[in-house]
C-alpha cells in the first residue's frame, strides 16, 4: 500500500500524517503550498511520480466567515473546496486510484432536528456549505471508487483559536461569554484521522465500501454546554479562570448565516459497514487545552491497526468508549434579542 495524503498541512492532515508515520505507513505527504490542485498538470505530475495505491483529499478552505463576507475569500474557498476535488477525481478516476475525501456537514441546512443521516436531502445555505457540496457531487460524477467521510466541527490545539477566545472572554469580562446557540458535535481531529486510517486499511483489503459515510463524537452538544465544559477543563490549568468561573454567565446569540442551527450527524452507517464505533470527545478536549497551554504533547494515538478482513460489514472496532465528563452545573444563560452572532472559527 502506497499513499498519497493531499492537504497534509491542514488541521485534519497534521493528525492523519502523524498517524500515518507512528503505524509505519508508505505515504507521501504534500501540502496546498506544494501543488497546485488547480493546475491539471501539476495534479498529474504528482500523482504519476507518487504512484500510490490510495488518494486522501484532506485539503480544506474553512473559514466560514471570511468566504461569507469576502470576495476574495469567497473565490479561494470555491476553488480549493469544489475546483480542487474536480482536479483530484479527475486524474483518480483516469488511473484508476480510489480517492477518499473529507467533507462536511454543512452540505445541510441545519433545520433537521435530530442528527442528518448519509441520505437526508442536502441543502447547503453558506458559501462554505455550497463548495463543500460541488465537491462532493463533482466527485460522485467522475469518480466511482471514491469515499467521502463528512465530519462536524474539528478542533485540535493547532491552529485552533477557539478555546483561547472562550477563554479569554470569561478572563477578560467577568465570566461572561457570548456563543452561538446552536447545536453540534465538536470532534478532535485526530479522532476523524483515525476513522480515516480505518477506512484506508479496509479499502487495502480489496472491501467494495465505496459511498457517503458520516462521523462525530459521541454525544452532541449545545454549544453553551460545551463551552462550559471547556471552561472547567481549562480552569485546571489556568488560575486567573479558576477564579472568574464561579461568575459563569453565557449569552446566547441568534444563528445567522455562515453558522446553521444542527451539525449533527448520525453515524450508524459507518458502524455498520466499518465497525467503527463513535468516541468521546473529552480524551480530545483535555488533550487539546494541554496543548494550548503548553503542558504536554498532542493526543496520543495507538499504533497500526489491522484489518481483519475485506468484508468490514459486522466487525467489530476494539476502540473501548472514553468515559466524557460532564459540567458540574449549568451556567447562567441569557438568550438576548437578534443580534450579530459571535466569531466562531
Amino acid at each position: 500500500m502506497k499513499l498519497l495524503v493531499f492537504g497534509a498541512n491542514s488541521q485534519l492532515g497534521r493528525e492523519l500524517t502523524r498517524l500515518l508515520k507512528l503505524g509505519g505507513y508508505d505515504f507521501e505527504p504534500l501540502t496546498t503550498d506544494e501543488v497546485d490542485v488547480l493546475n491539471a498538470k501539476e495534479v498529474v505530475k504528482a500523482v504519476t511520480r507518487v504512484n500510490p495505491t490510495q488518494l486522501v483529499n484532506v485539503s480544506t478552505y474553512a473559514n466560514l466567515q471570511k468566504a461569507e463576507s469576502d470576495p476574495d475569500a469567497a473565490r479561494l474557498c470555491e476553488q480549493i473546496n469544489t475546483e480542487g476535488v474536480t482536479s483530484l477525481a479527475k486524474v483518480c478516476a483516469k488511473l484508476g486510484i480510489p480517492l477518499i475525501h473529507h467533507s462536511s456537514s454543512y452540505v445541510f441546512d441545519g433545520k433537521k432536528k435530530g442528527p442528518y443521516l448519509e441520505d437526508d436531502e442536502t441543502n447547503p445555505v453558506c458559501r462554505y456549505g455550497i463548495s463543500k457540496w460541488y465537491g462532493e457531487r463533482t466527485l460522485r460524477e467522475l469518480h466511482d471508487k471514491h469515499i467521502i467521510l463528512r465530519t462536524d466541527w474539528l478542533f485540535s490545539g493547532y491552529r485552533n483559536n477557539y478555546f483561547p477566545r472562550v477563554i479569554d472572554a470569561c478572563k477578560n469580562n467577568n465570566g461572561k461569554v457570548s456563543i452561538v446557540d446552536n447545536r453540534f458535535s465538536p470532534t478532535h481531529s485526530f479522532d476523524a484521522a483515525r476513522v480515516i486510517l480505518a477506512i484506508i486499511n479496509q479499502i487495502d483489503c480489496n472491501a467494495e465500501v465505496w459511498g457517503t459515510y458520516h462521523y462525530n463524537a459521541m454525544q452532541p452538544v449545545n454549544q453553551d454546554q460545551f463551552v462550559h465544559y471547556v471552561l472547567e477543563e481549562a480552569a485546571k490549568l489556568d488560575k486567573l479562570l479558576e477564579k472568574v468561573l464561579p461568575s459563569l454567565e453565557i449569552e446566547l446569540l441568534p444563528v445567522e448565516l455562515p453558522y446553521i442551527p444542527n451539525t449533527t450527524l448520525n453515524c450508524d452507517k459507518i458502524m455498520t459497514t466499518f465497525g467503527i464505533k463513535q468516541r468521546s470527545r473529552g480524551e480530545g478536549v483535555i488533550a487539546a487545552l494541554e496543548e494550548i497551554y503548553g503542558v504536554a504533547k498532542p493526543a496520543p494515538v495507538k499504533a497500526k491497526p489491522k484489518a481483519k478482513n475485506s468484508k468490514p460489514s459486522g466487525t467489530k472496532a476494539k476502540a473501548a468508549r472514553n468515559k466524557q465528563s460532564a459540567p458540574a452545573k449549568n451556567p447562567k444563560r441569557s438568550k438576548p434579542p437578534a443580534k450579530k452572532a459571535a466569531k466562531q472559527k
